[in-house]
């Protein structure tokens, strides 16, 4: 069975998913949406299939009504899930995407073929459309990670995270996030382990 690398971003604002479709394929990326589901709770309570032709907007609207949407798709054919949640004030999107037929992916470390990826995931978090919007971002594979306003508990009950990335208002603050290293504005990379 094979692992997912995962983008978990929380947001002040939800994610535009259609610039963001748009973002995909304005980068050669081919990105289909082949079935859209909403569920009542973590528990999969209260399940409903959507038509995958429904307005984005439209299944959104059921975000803030406090359903959890379930989205699955593909890229270049490999397969990925998102998954959007609303606590509070804040938004949560998970997307993992399955590393069976992509096993370079499937990497707790950044080298030359996967810091790449990392990178252009983090240049569409910190690009104008989103870095206003963003609070943190964990990448990595089988990423374990829950908001919380206190970062420092966030960072440290959270697993598997290889970059941490930050928007304006958290990025602005002062870190020492240890085992970690500042690489770039609002960008934290893990130490290698030797």
């Amino acid at each position: 069975m094979a692992a997912n690398f995962n983008v978990i971003t929380f947001t002040k604002r939800i994610i535009d998913l259609s610039w963001l479709l748009k973002v995909l394929q304005g980068r050669g990326y081919d990105a289909n949406i082949n079935q859209i589901e909403s569920i009542g709770n973590w528990e999969f309570n209260d399940l409903i299939n959507h038509p995958q032709d429904v307005e984005i907007a439209e299944v959104l609207e059921l975000l803030e009504k406090g359903r959890i949407l379930l989205i699955f798709g593909e890229i270049q054919s490999f397969k990925f899930v998102v998954m959007l949640s609303k606590t509070d004030t804040i938004y949560e999107t998970r997307v993992s995407l399955d590393t069976k037929y992509i096993e370079y992916l499937d990497s707790d470390t950044l080298n030359d073929v996967t810091r790449p990826i990392y990178d252009e995931i983090s240049n569409v978090l910190l690009s104008s459309e989103m870095v206003n919007k963003l609070l943190v971002s964990a990448l990595g594979v089988e990423v374990v990670v829950d908001y919380d306003e206190d970062f420092n508990k966030m960072y440290l009950d959270s697993h598997n995270v290889v970059r941490w990335v930050f928007g304006t208002q958290e990025g602005a603050g002062k870190r020492d996030l240890m085992g970690y290293t500042r690489v770039a504005a609002g960008v934290w990379d893990r130490n290698i382990q030797v």
